[in-house]
């Protein structure tokens, strides 16, 4: 008899094989900042997992429940309970009986068998979240270990095809609409061709809905260029310094709330080598609202107010928010934008490079601004672009031959290559002109 009912547990091991229990997964979001304070999670702070059986589970047997993104705390017991609607004597019952390592623990079917379609739900738990990262996810999965060693392991849930439990997510997020003002050479760079502004919007998120948030209570953003000088055109009382009116007159800083009340409030200050922005951003806590997203409007004179010439350059732009005790979270450094330069456009269709030629490129500048000059060759189906030290100057006629060759040659062009020259000075006041010599017949060739 003993030997049939062994038999008849193997041949049931074997039924169920191709089943195979689920995982409910809520995907909840945590906060990556909020649990970096604390350390852990509590099974209260969180929905508990489900795992549904493929199979029925037998007195004796070990459910074993194996978490990955995140560690059990193994000084905390677990629990696990089913949803059986049988009478409370006739449920199933689990005891907790031990961790194996830090991410598996196992329970033993205590009393009663449990039915195949049951749901055990897992409690009490406490997870080791020191390892969270950013995107990171908590997956839970689940097997049992039949007392039958004929049997085996059976009736394991199937990881791929499982929802994660909780997701880690950066707590504070923030979109850029970035600066792209083109400066315009015509009007002396002191303007943008669209006119004396350029804006750049900070959109931000901050996900309190997330489990274990941060309150804020303080921003502090950093807006990195090359030069803000700008700005000085804004110093009424011409003492050298800016004062928070004036800085604000040049670089202005709104919050997208409108006419709301409970308004995040900001202050901001430049630096002495005025090529960082550093924005303090209060949160208005009495309302209901989050942070604020805002506005920084780049304001400059102009050709006509005589205002400062200005500067190509490139921006970043960081964030960093604090609570009122050690909870902290950051948006590193991001492309903000940049200012570029308009200017002219010309192409010599036909270059020859190599040895056995000499080249001579010349840019004629007949207006009174000078400017950068940027060279692309194209040859045997590649792309070179590089930016002169020689500037194309005012009122003047720049040879650019040498540096061109060099360029050619560090690009490894030795053959006929397209040039197109671009010079940040207005288009009607530049010409640019090639020739090439070829030694051997002393044959020289204009070329447009």
């Amino acid at each position: 008899m003993f030997k049939k009912t062994l038999v008849a547990l193997a041949l049931s091991g074997l039924s169920t094989a191709a089943l195979a229990a689920s995982v409910t997964g809520a995907d909840e979001k945590v906060s990556l900042e909020g649990v970096a304070v604390v350390g852990e999670l509590t099974q209260a702070d969180l929905t508990a997992p489900a795992f549904v059986q493929g199979a029925e589970y037998i007195v004796n047997d070990v459910i074993a429940i194996t978490v990955t993104g995140a560690k059990f705390d193994t000084s905390v017991d677990p629990a696990l309970s089913t949803n059986s609607s049988l009478a409370t004597a006739d449920q199933a019952t689990f005891a907790f009986v031990d961790f194996q390592g830090d991410n598996v623990a196992r329970f033993r079917v205590s009393t009663n068998n449990s039915a195949k379609g049951d749901t055990l739900t897992l409690s009490t738990f406490t997870l080791d979240t020191s390892d969270a990262v950013a995107k990171g996810k908590v997956s839970f999965s689940s097997k049992a270990i039949s007392v039958n060693p004929s049997i085996g392991d059976y009736d394991a849930s199937k990881a791929t095809s499982t929802a994660p439990a909780y997701t880690y997510v950066s707590q504070l997020t923030s979109d850029l609409t970035k600066f792209d003002g083109v400066i315009t050479t015509s009007k002396g760079r002191q303007e943008f061709t669209t006119g004396l502004s350029d804006v750049l919007t900070v959109d931000l998120a901050n996900a309190t809905s997330a489990k274990k948030p941060l309150t804020f209570t303080k921003l502090t953003h950093v807006l990195k260029g090359s030069d803000f000088s700008f700005a000085m055109d804004y110093d009424a009382d011409k003492d050298g310094k800016l004062s928070a009116a004036e800085l604000g007159n040049a670089l202005t800083i709104a919050t997208k709330e409108g006419t709301t009340a409970n308004k995040d409030t900001f202050a901001a200050k430049l630096n002495d080598n005025m090529t960082e922005l550093t924005i303090t951003q209060t949160i208005d806590t009495a309302g209901t609202k989050n942070v604020d997203s805002f506005t920084v409007t780049a304001n400059v004179k102009g050709q006509t107010a005589k205002g400062s010439v200005l500067t190509k350059q490139s921006f970043t732009f960081e964030s960093t928010a604090v609570t009122a005790s050690t909870g902290s979270a950051s948006i590193a450094a991001a492309s903000a934008g940049a200012w570029t330069l308009d200017g002219s456009s010309d192409d010599i269709e036909l270059m020859p490079f190599g040895t056995e030629y000499a080249q001579s490129i010349t840019v004629a500048n007949r207006g009174t601004v000078e400017g950068a000059i940027t060279v692309t060759l194209k040859a045997e189906g590649k792309t070179y672009t590089k930016e002169l030290t020689q500037v194309a100057a005012a009122n003047s006629v720049t040879n650019i031959s040498l540096e061109v060759a060099a360029f050619a040659k560090e690009s490894g062009i030795t053959g006929n290559a397209h040039v197109n020259v671009v010079v940040n000075a207005p288009s009607g006041n530049i010409g640019v002109k090639g020739v090439y010599y070829h030694k051997a017949s002393a044959d020289r060739v204009l070329t447009y």
